[in-house]
């Protein structure tokens, strides 16, 4: 399994690098690129390629990894609808409602026709199983949402959306391996793989720096809807989409709450960034340079210092869902931790002035005052 896992990972590997050299110069002949503004300090055009080359990458993996069984299908179809979608976004900017409707349509397919059911949100308060029963639809369309939304916000910085996805896929990746569901941890790590490409163009990483990539909304829509696929599957006793193995409460690779570990500095970000927006009377999905990653460009830290500073912040994150899981700490334990964590989280993301010293510390940087 480990030489199957090892050669499927180099082809998905070498699949994405060729499709970012072949689509680089399609996308600014097509003019699928992304302009600097007022929000995004780039210098130049850079297309924007990472969803079709990862996509295509990816299904590449999962036709050499798996057999494709009705729910992989659904999977690869509606992932193809909504990379396709972000595209579309990349190029003209669709309106906020015309893609939640998508994604609301698109949800409630998986529901139907592949089993994208979550169905329980574990033992949170020590007083037995949160069962969703009826609202099981509303609520996975509010997360499948959220997830996608989510990492789409934090695409902001160089390098930053790749590392947290690849943070977020490799502890998935230990877990489903850990319990035994090898086709879905070699799933993960053909993702992994296949990001690495885009990483080292993104990252400008290649010699003479001529393969400068943005992900777009392509690639992040595609990014939060695999994970949250395959959170699913690995959290609910549903989404079959391993065709190795029946679906069982035992084979369960992680708890509800561990789900939220392994992408919590998103997640977080995305509902501070809601809970800002709405306290002064503004669009949850209005853009602004309210994110994280923009309060630490604007107390002066670099670009590369924002990376490294978020990145070690979601693998801290991770790492206690991983551990969390492997010594079966009690789900309450792990969800009031997740609790105080954010509420942690909060306060610094709404007085970042005030650990600014603390930040810059870490790096060496004088600190500079901010408003």
């Amino acid at each position: 399994m480990l030489s199957s896992m090892i050669i499927t990972s180099l082809m998905s590997f070498a699949v994405s690098a060729f499709l970012f050299y072949f689509f680089h110069p399609k996308a600014i002949q097509f003019g699928l690129v992304d302009k600097a503004d007022h929000r995004k300090l780039h210098k130049g055009n850079i297309p924007v390629i990472g969803g079709p080359a990862i996509y295509i990458a990816l299904v590449f993996a999962l036709f050499m990894n798996q057999n494709f069984t009705p729910e992989i299908l659904a999977f690869v179809f509606c992932a193809g609808f909504l990379m396709l979608l972000g595209v579309i976004d990349d190029k003209v900017n669709l309106k906020v409602s015309l893609r939640l409707m998508s994604m609301m349509s698109i949800t409630a397919f998986l529901y139907y026709f592949a089993d994208l059911q979550i169905l329980s949100l574990g033992n949170l308060f020590a007083l037995g199983e949160v069962e969703l029963s009826s609202f099981g639809l509303l609520f996975t369309i509010i997360v499948v949402i959220g997830v996608i939304t989510a990492f789409n916000m934090v695409d902001g910085v160089d390098g930053l959306l790749g590392c947290l996805s690849i943070i977020s896929f490799s502890a998935m990746a230990v877990l489903f391996a850990v319990n035994g569901q090898y086709h879905l941890s070699s799933t993960c790590v053909c993702f992994i793989a296949a990001l690495i490409p885009f990483l080292m163009c993104n990252l400008s990483l290649l010699p003479g720096n001529r393969y400068k990539v943005f992900m777009g909304d392509s690639g992040s829509f595609f990014i939060g809807f695999t994970m949250i696929c395959l959170l699913v599957a690995g959290s609910q006793e549903s989404m079959h989409i391993d065709d190795n193995s029946s679906k069982s409460l035992e084979s369960i690779a992680f708890k509800p709450v561990i789900a939220l570990w392994l992408m919590a500095i998103p997640v977080m970000d995305m509902i501070a960034n809601i809970i800002r927006r709405l306290k002064v009377g503004q669009s949850p999905f209005q853009a602004d340079r309210g994110h994280l990653h923009h309060k630490l460009q604007d107390i002066g830290l670099s670009d590369t210092q924002v990376l490294v500073f978020i990145s070690l912040l979601a693998l801290i994150t991770a790492s206690i869902g991983v551990v969390g899981e492997i010594i079966d700490a009690s789900e309450v334990v792990m969800s009031i931790s997740l609790i105080i964590l954010f509420v942690t989280y909060f306060h610094f993301y709404s007085h970042s002035h005030k650990v600014s010293r603390i930040i810059h510390g870490l790096f060496g940087n004088k600190a500079n005052s901010v408003n």
